[in-house]
């Protein structure tokens, strides 16, 4: 089944078991549309910035590139590489087969670290987003869902995980009418908690009625920051070469 893509590079997959509704679309219609709606990519390249801003509101802004690519399997690999402030310069993820496998390339000790296990929920580089966010996402086995409401312009869905070790009692999806993409996810802890906040600034409608994201905020609640992701430029169905989303190739200090 084709996956629900987050945005460019950051993958998120949603399902479940749906619970029967009164509305007129269950929660599956719903889903199937959204993944209708997704723009099929075969690679990209995007320049971008990201806003990173900290509990005590102090701000700073980094330029991004990224590359992903759709694999003969359905997976998609991606690299995400900050260029600038100096202090973040060349850090780069690599993501491989829906985040599979996750790599991080830390130029200032010329070192690879494999990211796995426990380290997948760590947040990355100062930002909001984790590793997990960036690489891979969530499955449609992990969950049920529910369709819970609407309102004049979203469907609320609420995801529930399967796994006894999810950080997240419960997310709750809101899912734009008319473009059918997620437009906001609250996330809750174990405790019911509001604990990170996922938004949809903007998004891009294409010609062939699909829909990909250009803005994207994540926020936590609990330490009062947020981390905002702008897709600048975006260039797609480019030219790669052979063996590009490797580890090799993250050590280069050029993309």
């Amino acid at each position: 089944m084709k996956k629900l893509v987050l945005f460019v590079t950051f993958m998120f997959f949603v399902a479940g078991a749906f619970t029967a509704s009164a509305y007129a679309l269950t929660a599956d219609d719903i889903f199937d549309e959204m993944e209708e709606r997704q723009a099929e990519v075969t690679t990209s390249r995007s320049l971008g910035s990201l806003l990173v801003v900290d509990s005590r509101g102090r701000e700073e802004l980094r330029e991004v590139i990224m590359y992903s690519q759709e694999e003969d399997d359905g997976t998609v690999s991606t690299i995400f590489r900050f260029l600038s402030p100096a202090s973040v310069r060349n850090i780069t993820l690599l993501s491989l087969e829906d985040g599979d496998q996750i790599n991080l390339y830390m130029p200032a000790y010329r070192r690879v670290r494999r990211i796995a296990g426990a380290g997948r929920q760590e947040t990355f580089a100062g930002t909001n987003f984790t590793y997990e966010d960036i690489g891979g996402g969530f499955e449609r086995e992990d969950y049920e869902y529910e369709l819970t409401g609407e309102d004049e312009e979203n469907y609320i869905i609420e995801l529930f995980p399967l796994d006894p070790e999810s950080e997240y009692s419960r997310q709750v999806m809101k899912v734009d009418k008319e473009l059918f993409f997620f437009s906001r996810i609250d996330f809750y802890d174990l405790e019911e908690t509001l604990w990170r906040v996922l938004e949809v600034l903007e998004v891009e409608e294409l010609e062939d009625g699909t829909v990909r994201f250009r803005e994207i905020s994540l926020s936590d609640v609990k330490e009062n920051s947020r981390s905002v992701l702008k897709l600048e430029e975006i260039e797609d169905d480019i030219d790669l070469p052979a063996n590009f989303f490797s580890v090799r190739t993250i050590q280069r200090p050029e993309l």
